[in-house]
């Protein structure tokens, strides 16, 4: 796969974010499409130089692995936003946005970042 295509489906991704419309208060929905798009955003990148078994095989689904083997000129986050990034991709790697758990409902899904600064991220990491 290109590192075009890595990035098209990244913001395939992100579109559905922005078109998801939940009528409950809380879904890991969002959560779920903004790390699957920074995480073939990421990818992308590294795809420039590396082949995809590589890419897999190094950073798997850790979206902070991913963010911090970039070059230095391309890490573009603060450290508040790395903060975020570091909360979603340690629920992200787990499939934690994908599996209910009964603990993460019980505590009112508190160990999750905010889903705004989330999505800024995103957006920042996709240049859109």
């Amino acid at each position: 796969m290109s590192p075009m295509a890595f990035h098209r489906w990244a913001t395939h991704y992100y579109k559905c974010r922005q078109d998801f419309q939940c009528p409950h208060t809380f879904s890991p929905v969002p959560y779920f499409l903004l790390c699957r798009a920074i995480e073939l955003g990421l990818k992308s990148k590294h795809l420039e130089d590396k082949r995809q078994p590589e890419v897999k095989n190094e950073f798997g689904h850790n979206l902070v692995k991913a963010y911090q083997a970039l070059p230095v000129e391309a890490q573009q986050l603060s450290e508040s936003d790395f903060s975020v990034l570091e909360r979603a991709s340690a629920i992200y790697a787990s499939k934690g946005f994908e599996y209910f758990n009964p603990e993460d409902a019980l505590t009112g899904y508190s160990r999750f970042p905010e889903l705004a600064a989330l999505d800024g991220i995103t957006k920042r990491l996709l240049a859109l």
